[in-house]
């Protein structure tokens, strides 16, 4: 899979390759989840599950992501 498809999920790829594109790092963890990591790395990292079991889960993930400063 590459870097740009860690998720089965079609949205889940686009934050993704949004996020490759504006210098974040992303990796998959041991398990299901995808780690976010945002240039200014003291920043923390944002964990996504690769497959999000219900909408509201997706939605709290890309919350976090904006706050980190990703524009999506």
């Amino acid at each position: 899979m590459s870097k740009s498809r860690l998720s089965p999920n079609k949205e889940v790829n686009g934050v993704v390759k949004k996020a490759l594109k504006s210098g974040w790092r992303v990796e998959k963890s041991g398990g299901s989840h995808i780690l976010f990591f945002p240039p200014d790395i003291e920043d923390g990292f944002v964990t996504m599950s690769s497959t999000p079991s219900s909408t509201r889960n997706y939605k709290n993930a890309l919350s976090k992501l904006r706050s980190k400063g990703l524009q999506i």
